[in-house]
């Protein structure tokens, strides 16, 4: 996957027709806002000659921006054309490698609504929006206080609800009331004091 600083900073509504030193060096700045609250795991790109040190995480980020901001049907043949040029280059069918896809992508192979993956590619799928909530929750339950880490966690479920497209939402099983519920949780949690348990 090549990226270029333009792609970053066009997915952050730039475009490099803009000629305001200002634009440009506001957009510099997000970008640069945004990779360093990435995670460690870093990927190096080249473009033009210049190097770029993107996280994997603000690679993810990037694409499931783009994606979300597609037409389902679009993302769809997207998805479909990047399986079958993993078959055509020698992966066997029904085993091909989701971890690019982003949480959209996997939605639209999961539910399969116009039946165009196979029923072993929407099981992969299922299977990888699981894990994803495995690891979001294994990550949110680390260490410290078991009350204070899973308003924390409760927190983070509501806002990757708010940035979910509605058929990752539909894959996940996840509603209004398990957004709402969690964010009640998140806001009204209190944690009970030594006075409270005397």
């Amino acid at each position: 996957m090549t990226v270029s600083l333009s792609s970053v900073l066009s997915s952050y509504g730039y475009n490099s027709t803009s000629t305001i030193k200002t634009d440009a060096s506001a957009a510099v700045t997000a970008a640069m806002a945004k990779l360093a609250k990435a995670e460690s795991a870093t990927t190096t790109q080249s473009t033009s000659g210049t190097q770029v040190t993107i996280s994997a995480a603000a690679l993810a980020a990037a694409t499931a921006k783009e994606d979300n901001e597609k037409d389902s049907s679009v993302l769809l043949k997207e998805v479909r054309a990047a399986l079958d040029a993993q078959y055509a280059g020698g992966t066997a069918k029904g085993s091909a490698d989701l971890s690019d896809l982003s949480g959209r992508a996997l939605a639209i192979v999961a539910l399969n609504k116009d039946g165009q993956f196979s029923a072993a590619e929407s099981r992969a799928a299922k299977a990888a929006l699981r894990e994803d909530t495995r690891q979001s929750f294994v990550s949110a339950m680390g260490s410290g206080d078991a009350y204070s880490m899973m308003a924390n966690y409760s927190k983070q479920l509501a806002a990757q609800y708010d940035s979910m497209s509605p058929e990752e939402r539909q894959a996940r099983g996840w509603s209004e009331q398990f957004r709402d519920t969690n964010a009640d949780f998140a806001t009204n949690f209190a944690m009970p004091s030594l006075f409270d348990q005397i």
